[in-house]
């Protein structure tokens, strides 16, 4: 260890030592260098094509294998399959406490599609401009994959000692498919920690319609299921000059302005009803006391047209269903004998998937229009992480110190994460990342133009150090 290194470590003991807060321990770290490094290094990653499909997620491994390696650190590549991929690297306890489990880091590779016509600019560039780093993934999840390498960087540069494990993982197939997280849980457990506690993706700091413009930090303990279904309807083909009265395109659309107009029930889980509960507190009477009572029928129904009026806290109150593909005909003149529409469907963390399937049935109306893709089994109920850990408490103690007056609260993500696998096991696992967002960057997620900011990267990478330090340093 060089004699500088030495001398930060030892500050950085005796500040801990003496009880002081991890910010006190961090001083000789360049935050805005940090970020920047961090920026550029998002930059790389983004640039790698790894859409899903077909995801390609094997080069991007390489390239965090790359970058965690030349830091110090062993990291690992884990092929799942031709081009897919997954890397793991371990910050190991010099000082290891029994009683502390390992520390998993997670994020995933892979990203959506993008239109690139409609973004200012190329989705795959990565570009750096005017403070912000442009591209698919910035956000969802490349951006906070690299928060996450940078920060364990940051903890071996400075020689940090732990007394638990950290471990790195970035995984392919988390937006659609197999050989991720399900592969990694599944064939390397071990290697995976085996965790105590998962840090991954989800939640986030957002200024909360229910709460009077206040900053709501929304740390994810549970999450909406996805049930991916396709309607099909089948009928009479013909000549587009002889026109049919109740072909399949007809009859689809009408079964599919009927499922517009349903209205499924609204309903609070425990964790929405506590995350509002929390989010109401220093409001004062009479919000305090909606928000407080939200579980009771009559406040729930004087409640419903605002919080079905902001799309984010209306799919956070009810299971959805989202049109997202039509599928019909082969010209204009030919009238086709075949019309299918896709529809994302999420539930509720405690919906029966049969029972919701029977209702949506009904909502259909007609026995003509047929569901087909249903998965085998069923989306089972997801129990949520509890609010009750050491994850979740210094989540919150840092980023309430990082932005003043702002309260945290769990949440429950109206998307799907790869946290389901490790609650299935009973490992707790809980969605933050330690930025704010505004409207307009959460839209971008899997929409246009989506972008971080390097200020807030140099957020979100002091926010994830200072955690780790809490939780691991000795």
């Amino acid at each position: 260890m060089s004699r500088a290194r030495l001398a930060r470590a030892l500050v950085l003991c005796l500040a801990l030592a003496s009880g002081a807060a991890p910010a006190a321990a961090d001083a000789a770290i360049d935050w805005r260098a940090a970020a920047e490094e961090t920026a550029r290094l998002l930059a790389g990653y983004i640039r790698i094509d790894t859409t899903n499909p077909p995801g390609n997620e094997l080069a991007g491994a390489r390239y965090l294998e790359r970058f965690l390696r030349g830091e110090g650190l062993g990291a690992e590549v884990y092929p799942s399959a031709p081009e897919r991929g997954n890397v793991l690297a371990r910050l190991p306890a010099a000082r290891p406490d029994p009683r502390r489990g390992p520390i998993l880091l997670l994020s995933h590779i892979d990203v959506v599609p993008a239109e690139a016509s409609v973004w200012s600019f190329p989705p795959l560039s990565g570009e750096i401009r005017d403070g912000w780093v442009w591209g698919r993934g910035a956000l969802d999840d490349k951006g906070h994959g690299v928060v996450f390498a940078m920060a364990l960087a940051l903890l071996q540069r400075e020689g940090v000692v732990l007394r638990r494990d950290l471990v790195f993982c970035a995984t392919a197939a988390e937006e659609a498919g197999t050989g991720g997280a399900d592969w990694m849980v599944a064939n390397h457990w071990d290697a995976l920690g085996p965790p105590a506690v998962v840090w991954n993706e989800g939640g986030g700091a957002l200024v909360h319609p229910l709460a009077r413009d206040r900053v709501v930090n929304g740390i994810a303990t549970t999450e909406k299921r996805a049930l991916w279904i396709t309607l099909v309807t089948e009928g009479e083909s013909g000549h587009g000059s002889q026109p049919l009265r109740d072909g399949a395109v007809a009859r689809l659309a009408r079964a599919l302005d009927r499922l517009d107009r349903w209205e499924t029930p609204l309903r609070l889980t425990t964790t929405v009803a506590e995350s509002f509960r929390r989010a109401g507190e220093p409001l004062g009477f009479p919000f305090a006391f909606a928000l407080r009572h939200l579980g009771n029928p009559v406040v729930l129904a004087l409640a419903s047209s605002r919080l079905t009026s902001n799309r984010v806290t209306n799919a956070m109150v009810r299971d959805t269903v989202s049109l997202t593909g039509l599928r019909a005909g082969l010209k204009h003149n030919v009238i086709p004998g075949r019309a299918e529409a896709t529809l994302d469907v999420r539930l509720l963390p405690d919906t029966d998937a049969a029972a919701f399937l029977a209702d949506l049935e009904r909502a259909i109306g007609d026995s003509r229009v047929r569901i087909e893709g249903i998965p085998d089994p069923l989306p089972p109920v997801l129990e949520q992480s509890p609010v009750a850990n050491e994850l979740f408490a210094a989540i919150a103690v840092e980023m309430e110190r990082e932005i003043p007056g702002s309260i945290s609260v769990p949440t429950q993500t109206t998307g799907g994460t790869d946290s389901s696998w490790f609650r299935a096991r009973g490992v707790p696992a809980y969605g933050f990342i330690p930025a704010q967002l505004s409207d307009e960057l959460v839209a971008s997620i899997h929409g246009t133009d989506e972008r971080a900011s390097i200020a807030e990267l140099e957020r979100a990478l002091r926010v994830t150090y200072r955690v780790l330090l809490r939780l691991a340093a000795e």
